[in-house]
């Protein structure tokens, strides 16, 4: 199918192939670079035909619907269409110049000594395609005819300049050949107006959350969120913009729809993992987040109001426009939060370790401390992963870091690294108290001792303040006791049947300018030797 438009009639054309019948009511976009469209309106099809105007949806698989609400859509088809304009421009080759200018007497320079005058009869093409369209290029054969008769072709790529006789046409009329798609509707009636709607996956448009924690007191802060947002799919015009938090679950829409998938026009993109909820696109580290929450929300003059929507989360921005290519950076909310300082430290693992020592060896490099926030979200929102910027508002505004903030339903709580303290010292050592030879006997694996192991942790505060400290370590056996406090979280340990896997935190206070021990013991059973 071919459409041949003429320069008196494109106008015309146009604007009724053109013409966008169906308006966008609402698009929700994901962190991965998708998004989901919605659109409706009134079509006028003739003789129960509709074509649906380019471009076409570049819809994925599975997730490209068509609905006429009366039930009287009865087939969409697509074909393949190339679409033929004249288009008028600056001639910028000789061979373009001298085609535009048949019938006219000119002089063509083939140096400065030698030269052909004479009327131009023609300009031959270069080649032509299996399309039929021609092309010209410094192949291209022109002819003129001298005042004598005399015939003489020359290559148009040997003529260096020309001049003319009389004034030349300077622009050129030549065919713009765009190729697309056409999407074909038929209906089950004649009705001269039809109620249509329809809806699709595509990729294109993302957007990626920005928090900036501003530190207003001790214990305060204010939280503010924002999007920025990419546009490269199509133009957005007054549309209702779902900001989406959540793991959509499109399992099969990693492929362009049949429907447009025509080869010679699709560029294919790499779908493979694309839809989990990550910080952001391309653009940043790939950082996974177990995003599931029961709300959807809307901004009304900037105070947010929820609804239920399932699993996935939406911040709902009204009447938004942004046009392809486009790029947006829009406010989402502001909320006063609670905060408190802890001071965390990471303590090195066991697993692996086979020897302990009769006594305690303190490495003289003390573990990294670092100062944390801890924030317990009670706004009306869960918090997306996303990266957040802190800021010291208290006198003069100063920056002090930026961190990850992870994903944090309501209710619950996160940590947000500030800097490392290094008026904080932490030392851990371990030590040797019982040993229990061949406590263990495996066919396979040999025999096992079982050791009784004692730990301590040493910790220096060189501040003129108390702290609140947070010690989290991985220890591999059984737990016995501990001289403070520790909460406790066993986990799977597959490599190693024969002994546990505890996630183990301290959380206790340090004075000012103090020190703290923590002594524990755990048992584990290690290869006989």
């Amino acid at each position: 199918m071919k459409r041949f438009i003429l320069a008196f009639a494109s106008i015309a054309c146009c604007a009724s192939l053109f013409a966008q019948p169906l308006s966008t009511q609402s698009i929700s976009v994901f962190k991965n670079g998708q998004a989901f469209y919605l659109k409706s309106g009134t079509l006028k099809p003739t003789n129960g035909k509709y074509l649906l105007p380019d471009p076409a949806p570049q819809a994925l698989f599975g997730t490209l619907w068509f609905n006429a609400p009366d039930g009287s859509l009865s087939r969409v088809a697509s074909y393949p269409d190339t679409l033929w304009e004249q288009k008028t421009e600056a001639a910028v080759a000789v061979w373009d110049l001298l085609r535009n200018n048949l019938g006219k007497t000119a002089t063509g320079f083939v140096d400065d000594k030698n030269a052909v005058t004479g009327k131009i009869i023609s300009v031959s093409p270069s080649y032509k395609d299996e399309k039929g369209e021609l092309y010209y290029s410094n192949a291209s054969l022109v002819t003129l005819q001298s005042q004598q008769g005399v015939w003489t072709t020359i290559p148009a790529g040997q003529i260096r300049y020309v001049n003319f006789m009389e004034q030349p046409k300077l622009d050129v009329s030549m065919p713009k050949v765009t190729p697309r798609h056409l999407i074909e509707l038929s209906f089950n009636n004649k009705k001269t107006e039809q109620p249509f709607d329809m809806m699709y996956l595509a990729s294109g448009l993302n957007w990626a959350p920005e928090y900036k924690l501003e530190l207003t007191g001790e214990n305060a802060g204010t939280l503010s969120l924002q999007g920025e947002l990419a546009n490269n799919a199509e133009d957005i015009n007054n549309t209702t913009l779902n900001l989406v938090v959540g793991v959509p679950n499109f399992a099969y829409a990693n492929r362009p729809s049949y429907l447009i998938d025509f080869l010679q026009f699709i560029t294919y993109q790499n779908y493979n993992d694309q839809y989990q909820n990550t910080l952001s696109n391309a653009q940043y580290a790939i950082r996974f987040d177990p995003e599931t929450y029961e709300e959807a929300i809307e901004l009304v003059e900037g105070e947010p109001t929820g609804s239920r929507n399932e699993d996935l989360f939406f911040y709902t921005l009204k009447n938004f426009s942004l046009p392809k290519g486009g790029r947006s950076m829009q406010p989402i909310f502001k909320e006063n939060v609670e905060l408190k300082h802890i001071y965390e430290c990471n303590l090195p693992s066991n697993e692996g370790t086979q020897i302990y020592e009769p006594d305690y060896l303190f490495t003289p490099q003390s573990n990294k401390v670092f100062h944390t926030l801890k924030l317990e979200n009670k706004t009306k929102q869960p918090w997306t992963t996303a990266s957040i910027l802190v800021m010291n508002n208290q006198g003069e505004r100063r920056p002090i870091s930026q961190d990850m903030l992870t994903y944090t339903p309501i209710g619950d709580k996160t940590y947000v690294k500030l800097t490392e303290a290094v008026e904080v010292r932490i030392e851990q050592a371990e030590r040797e108290l019982d040993r229990q030879q061949r406590a263990l006997s495996d066919r396979r694996y040999g025999s096992f001792d079982l050791v009784q192991v004692e730990g301590k942790i040493k910790v220096k505060n060189f501040k003129d303040k108390q702290l609140d400290l947070r010690l989290k370590r991985d220890i591999v056996g059984t737990l016995k006791k501990s001289s403070v406090d520790w909460q406790k979280a066993e986990v799977i340990n597959p490599n190693n049947p024969r002994n546990r896997k505890t996630n183990v935190c301290w959380e206790t206070p340090i004075k000012a300018n103090g020190e703290l021990e923590i002594v524990y013991t755990y048992e584990v059973y290690v290869p006989s030797y």
